[in-house]
């Protein structure tokens, strides 16, 4: 795939996501061709968070240069100012994740006088604002000015202007979520949400400002008025957090609560108007199918329109959330009059509750109510299936019990969110009996802690090679058999690229591609070819912390840096997802290596969190299914074939705050982790197979991931069936000589070999544990490297 052909893909992914929250009087499109652009972000835009989430800087397209592409006349002398004084602070905005110490969560703003602002409302009849903020990895908002609010400047900045011109647009070039109430005291006609959009952030917004392309993207996060409308405050700058909200995250919480939001979960406006009724409902044993037809019923935009459909579950011993996301789908591009059918799918036996007293997943009975629109706060009863007792859906074990007792919140007494109508639509909805008897009870027979054998040698004289296992001549377990205590050491134990000393291994792909992220051991002995893999999500990260820019390779400044997790998730849009996989795929053929650390799919528990860029949503069936689609677009071509490239999915789990990550402590029931944190996990392994798994470098309740039995070994591999590799996040601080009895597979980036060798001869790492991760982590190279035409171990 050609760059130009993946910076295309890339812009109508930024335009895809763009969310539209305000349009008073058709202030969007911009139809005046002339036009006054303020706020540094216009000339300077977030392209993307700081970290691991961030690319090297490319030639990054500016909203000044394209609107002046597209047509538009802009305020001269407000044009020319504004590009003086970015060209005068080249070295203060030149911030890359080279030097952490310098980046700031926001670019300061011109000091504008009042005459400036009339001057150049003379040239023109609209005037587009940008504000634009950063957020990162290791670091969180805060809830105030400048952060997770709204600066004074800006404020200011707004207010003035809104009052000079006959119409303003406000551009919010943000991670995310906002308080942004000082607007509504600002003559504001339009507001647009373009979130993080990659390389290609002037093109993609002037497309949308102009009409060429309708914003179709919805809001994967509910927004509050401000901060304290979320539960989940308590704790995050604390060493242990406690997840007290619950099941009640997002528009759970606000839906449940009657909490009013300023913009819904599924919230976002477009140029022309849609209408959407249902033509067909199926209940067929445990599958619901939902055919809603959709039309544009405007005049003169074409548009795409999101339907979302959503279950209310019936209040019984466990308490349930009003209304959950079941499915959803978007529309292709219709013109003014055409019409469209989606069918929304979904198996009801996906939505039962987490037990904890029996460890089941339980359908209580009663009337499950099927609701379908464009938000949380916009749909209409279509169906109620009834449910006649109780259902068993599966059987598991409680194996993440919390170690402190919560404080959960409680929707007792709690008036959930109603709307007018709603009573009379659930007594006329058409009714649909469940048949109980067509649920095949899942049961998780996985054995506490089951002991592993030892690995015995084939032969004591013959060497056998992973093409030995390709050719059926051994299997990777014989493979594994030979290692000895060193071997096993280097191969469990990733690989860095300097510093290295007697703890670490040195990789080989350095000189190659100088920004891989870290590579695995490559052995000529058992014909084990290097494996390397590069940072993520928002394109393969070829770049390395604190080296000068110059150092870099051409290949590190061609890949693409495209848009941010979250503005793929505000898109709904699971085909692009899948694009954005293939092109992912492309940049890392291009980079001649096998992985990508990415996506991430952690859930935006808290608006704080400084990196909810990187990631999709509050809702985990979104999260599951961008990840599950972007992993089919990496690991699988066209005809369904196996690429050798794969994706890691990150982090797992409960990585939802930046605040001392390494050491904190999620405090979470085993119902919230299996229903909100846990799930996203596992529809995307159940749906895509995703070659890696990293784990995350939290706790969670009392025990760091990387060295937890229960969750890897029991959950992830005994209940989802995962065969994958698992990986820790980068230098993590969980003991070293845990992570093989748990499942964690390798350890990056290459600095605890010496602690393997010695607790392989203490016994503290047993030896059976290390060989079944050597073993895994063969079978990977196998489904990897070999694979690729021409990665064969030299």
């Amino acid at each position: 795939m050609l760059r130009e052909e993946k910076l295309k893909f890339a812009r109508q992914a930024a335009a895809n996501g763009a969310v539209l929250l305000k349009n008073d009087g058709g202030a969007l499109p911009v139809t005046d061709k002339k036009v006054a652009l303020f706020g540094i972000a216009s000339y300077k835009c977030t392209r993307m968070g700081w970290g691991s989430g961030d690319m090297l800087a490319q030639n990054t397209v500016q909203l000044n240069e394209a609107l002046k592409s597209e047509g538009y006349t802009l305020s001269r002398d407000l044009d020319e100012l504004s590009e003086k004084w970015v060209s005068e602070h080249a070295d203060e905005y030149k911030l890359t994740n080279r030097d952490w110490e310098k980046w700031t969560f926001r670019y300061g703003e011109i000091a504008l006088d009042d005459k400036a602002i009339t001057n150049a409302a003379k040239d023109a009849r609209t005037a587009i604002i940008t504000i634009g903020r950063f957020s990162g990895e290791s670091r969180d908002l805060k809830d105030e000015e400048g952060f997770f609010r709204l600066h004074s400047d800006e404020v200011s900045l707004i207010k003035r202007v809104s009052e000079s011109f006959e119409k303003t647009v406000l551009l919010l070039n943000t991670y995310g979520v906002m308080d942004i109430r000082a607007v509504d005291d600002c003559k504001v006609d339009a507001i647009l949400y373009v979130s993080l959009c990659g390389e290609q952030f002037g093109n993609a917004v002037a497309d949308v400002i102009s009409g060429k392309v309708t914003p179709g993207g919805k809001l994967a996060a509910t927004w509050g008025y401000k901060y304290e409308d979320y539960p989940t405050r308590e704790g995050i700058e604390t060493l242990a957090v406690p997840y007290n909200e619950g099941i009640y995250v997002g528009y759970r919480y606000f839906d449940t609560f009657g909490k009013e939001p300023r913009y819904p979960f599924g919230f976002g406006l477009s140029y022309t108007e849609f209408e959407s009724k249902v033509t067909d409902i199926k209940v067929d044993g445990q599958l619901v199918d939902v055919t809603v037809n959709v039309t544009n019923v405007g005049d003169k935009y074409d548009g795409k329109e999101v339907v979302q459909c959503y279950l209310s579950a019936p209040q019984k011993k466990l308490e349930k959330a009003y209304q959950e996301l079941c499915a959803y789908g978007k529309t292709d591009l219709l013109k003014p009059g055409e019409s469209s059918e989606l069918t929304l799918s979904f198996d009801i036996t996906d939505m039962a509750s987490y037990d904890e007293q029996s460890s089941s997943f339980i359908l209580e009975s009663g009337d499950y109510i099927v609701r379908v629109g464009n938000s949380s706060r916009n749909t209409h009863v279509a169906c109620i299936i009834r449910i006649a007792e109780d259902v068993c859906c599966a059987v598991a074990t409680n194996r993440m019990k919390c170690n402190v007792e919560l404080n959960l919140l409680s929707n007792k007494n709690a008036k959930p969110y109603t709307y007018k109508g709603e009573k009379e639509e659930i007594a006329n909805a058409p009714v649909f009996d469940f048949d109980c008897k067509s649920v095949e009870k899942v049961i998780y027979a996985v054995a506490e802690n089951a002991p592993v054998n030892e690995l015995k040698r084939k032969s004591e004289t013959e060497i056998y090679t992973l093409e030995d296992v390709i050719n059926g001549k051994a299997t990777a377990e014989d493979v594994a058999a030979q290692f000895s205590d060193e071997e096993i050491a280097s191969f469990l134990n990733g690989v860095i690229y300097t510093g290295a000393d007697a703890n670490a291994n040195v990789g080989s792909m350095s000189s190659k591609v100088h920004g891989a992220a870290g590579e695995m051991w490559e052995s000529a002995k058992y014909k084990i070819p290097v494996n390397a893999c590069a940072d993520g999500p928002s394109g393969v990260r070829l770049s390395v912390f604190g080296t000068p820019e110059a150092e870099d390779t051409e290949i590190a400044h061609n890949v693409v840096a495209y848009p941010s997790g979250t503005c793929f998730a505000n898109s709904w849009d699971l085909d692009s997802a899948r694009l954005f996989g293939e092109c992912a795929r492309s940049d890392l053929e291009y980079a001649d290596i096998e992985g990508w650390l990415a996506p991430g799919i952690n859930i935006q528990r808290n608006p704080l969190n400084g990196r909810n860029f990187e990631y999709f949503s509050e809702d985990p069936l979104i999260a599951g299914k961008m990840a599950s689609y972007i992993t089919i677009g990496v690991q699988y071509d066209e005809n369904g074939d196996p690429t050798g490239r794969y994706t890691t999915v990150k982090h797992f789990a409960c990585n939802n705050i930046e605040h001392e990550r390494g050491v904190s402590d999620s405090q979470v029931s085993e119902r919230a982790l299996r229903e909100i944190y846990l799930k996203g996990f596992k529809i995307a392994v159940e749906e895509s197979a995703p070659l890696a798994v990293m784990t995350s470098y939290n706790k969670v309740n009392g025990e760091f991931t990387s060295t937890f039995y229960d969750l890897i070994n029991g959950i992830l591999r005994g209940e989802w069936d995962f065969d994958g590799i698992v990986m820790t996040d980068w230098n993590p601080c969980s003991n070293a000589k845990r992570h093989s009895h748990a499942g964690n597979d390798l350890i990056m980036p290459g600095c605890h070999r010496k602690d393997i060798i010695e607790g392989l001869a203490s016994g503290e790492i047993k030896r059976a544990d290390a060989q079944a991760c050597v073993a895994r982590l063969l079978k990977f190279i196998i489904k990897t490297n070999y694979v690729i035409k021409d990665r064969k171990a030299k």
